[in-house]
């Protein structure tokens, strides 16, 4: 779907951000940091609080309304011209890369929905891959869960990007 209107997520830089916990402050504390540098930051994150537009942001600003209406048609478009349809979190993915060509942002900040290897936003080759934590997330916490829900969340990290990993646990750790 993302290349039948012309692969917006290929458009710009992306920090993709997976873990546990911690994933929703470290993509704004890299937003902030990013804009502070001067450069224009799209920043996608779920969930939201009160209304839809706060997971799309441009410089710390939600996504108007006419905007996501605007970036919504375009996921019309690409599901007419796949005869595919998206789920919910696809469609606002989607969005979301689309937004930030039409705003011209510079970087994007892309916040994992859930886990990460088989999420919507891992269409994307990331130039920094970040796995905040690794923790017990949707298990029963027994057996080898642990390098389990590790092994999904790296499966955002892809070759020639830089990875920054946050505490896991020794036992994911490889051996040398």
């Amino acid at each position: 779907m993302l290349d039948a209107v012309g692969d917006p997520h290929r458009a710009v830089p992306v920090i993709h951000i997976t873990g546990t916990n911690g994933k929703g402050s470290v993509a704004a504390l890299i937003a902030r940091a990013i804009t502070a540098m001067g450069l224009r930051v799209g920043a996608y994150t779920s969930p939201h609080l009160e209304r839809v537009n706060e997971r799309i942001t441009v410089d710390g600003e939600a996504i108007t309304d006419e905007e996501l209406v605007q970036a919504f048609e375009t996921v019309a478009v690409a599901e007419a011209l796949t005869t595919r349809r998206s789920s919910y979190f696809e469609a606002l993915t989607m969005a979301a890369f689309d937004h930030f060509v039409t705003a011209g942002v510079h970087v994007a900040v892309v916040e994992v929905g859930l886990l990460g290897r088989f999420d919507a936003t891992n269409v994307v080759d990331a130039q920094v891959a970040v796995v905040t934590s690794v923790g017990e997330d949707h298990t029963d916490g027994r057996g080898d869960w642990r390098q389990r829900i590790a092994e999904e969340k790296a499966g955002i990290i892809t070759p020639r990007c830089t990875a920054v990993i946050g505490p896991v646990g020794d036992d994911v750790l490889p051996t040398f």
